[in-house]
């Protein structure tokens, strides 16, 4: 592996992750020398978090997921505009003069992904956020730049939520409460940003009734949808799990690592062929 580019993906847990897949793909797609390899860094280990960002932006860059995004942040001596708005950052790298450099490709690709839900508008819509960590904030810039009517955001600790609201500055936009067991008021769309669905056994992050909610989304991910996304569709209600997500801001990250690609849509298209049944992977 002399000589090869070296990217790696920081969590707790990432056994799960298909991040090493796609970045594989991409990089045989783009006949680039590079590996991606997956490190878990357990949670609460700053030390270590801030040892493997340096390490892998010297020599590359990386990724970071649960649960270090806001921590990955407060790493950075460079913070792009989306890192600096939902204060987590999920992609880093070098910076020309050598400072660690960050941005947040999680709300590009979950702008991008929204799109999947067909017929959802986010202007005007009503939406449930579940969750108030990384992920979140992504999602919660994208809602209040769509000019959402409604945001709620739901967390087991209110203050969490709370946090959100405020250091974002949503202001009247959005209101919060603690996740509730089911849907009360009817709802556009309900996203889950939380950990539930990551292992085996998690209960649903929300119980979903027939009528009172038209889109789900859920961050998670997993071979065939998620438990969420099944019981979602069950229900009668649109739903899909965070693969094209994923892949879209995998395809951001390498813009920032690489420069502009010469064929954004042929990575795209490798990446997904990853997780597509039929087309070269198996979404193991």
């Amino acid at each position: 592996m002399s000589g090869r580019a070296r990217y790696g993906l920081l969590g707790d847990p990432v056994d799960h992750s298909l991040s090493p897949r796609l970045y594989r793909a991409a990089f045989q797609y783009l006949r680039t020398p590079a590996v991606y390899e997956a490190h878990r860094v357990r949670s609460g280990d700053r030390a270590g978090l801030r040892r493997w960002m340096r390490d892998l932006a010297v020599s590359g860059g990386g990724n970071v997921t649960v649960p270090h995004k806001q921590a990955a942040a407060n790493q950075l001596e460079v913070r792009l505009d989306d890192v600096r708005r939902t204060g987590a950052c999920n992609c880093f790298w070098l910076a020309p003069d050598g400072r660690l450099i960050g941005d947040n490709t999680d709300v590009g690709g979950f702008r991008s992904a929204v799109r999947e839900l067909e017929g959802m508008r986010l202007e005007g819509a009503s939406v449930l956020l579940l969750g108030a960590g990384g992920a979140a904030r992504a999602v919660a810039a994208v809602c209040a730049d769509a000019g959402v009517g409604r945001l709620t955001v739901c967390n087991r600790s209110v203050s969490r939520a709370e946090s959100l609201v405020s250091e974002m500055r949503l202001g009247d936009l959005a209101s919060v409460c603690q996740v509730p067991d089911d849907v009360g008021t009817p709802h556009d769309l309900v996203v889950n940003a939380t950990t539930l669905g990551l292992r085996p056994g998690d209960p649903l992050p929300l119980s979903l009734a027939r009528g009172r909610v038209r889109y789900a989304f859920d961050l998670v991910y997993g071979p065939g949808g998620t438990a969420w996304t099944r019981h979602a569709r069950a229900m009668g209600v649109a739903a899909i799990d965070g693969t094209v997500m994923l892949i879209d801001q995998a395809v951001l990250s390498l813009e920032r690592w690489l420069g502009r690609l010469p064929d954004r849509d042929g990575v795209a298209r490798a990446m997904r062929a990853e997780v597509t049944p039929g087309t070269g992977g198996d979404n193991r």
